[in-house]
């Protein structure tokens, strides 16, 4: 597994354990900084509390995404494409690529430009 995929697993454990999906989001901006953010608080399904969504607070021009979803059963990753409303907002925050979980061994990858 990448090491950023790998952070982005760690990361989504972060904060309330009884959200309903564990999602952490790594970011890699264009000067080489990493930056993380996961789901916020259970019960609101607002697109400001998605892991990905919080996550462009933080990014710049040409950042590269990465998203994992943890399962609560068994710790597994599940598949964390971005809905659509991150999706709209990491493309008008200029995001150049997103590579999601999709199992422990496939990952999917979003290209914007």
């Amino acid at each position: 597994m990448d090491k950023y995929m790998n952070l982005a697993a760690r990361i989504s454990s972060k904060g309330n354990r009884y959200r309903r999906a564990y999602v952490g989001a790594v970011g890699i901006r264009s000067d080489g900084a990493t930056v993380t953010s996961y789901n916020g608080c259970v019960g609101y399904q607002k697109p400001e509390l998605h892991a990905e969504a919080r996550l462009t607070k933080k990014l710049d021009f040409g950042a590269v995404v990465y998203v994992a979803r943890i399962r609560r059963d068994n710790g597994s990753l599940c598949l964390a494409r971005p809905c659509p409303d991150c999706f709209l907002i990491l493309k008008h925050h200029k995001v150049r690529r997103v590579i999601y979980s999709i199992s422990d061994w496939c990952f999917g990858t979003i290209d914007f430009w």
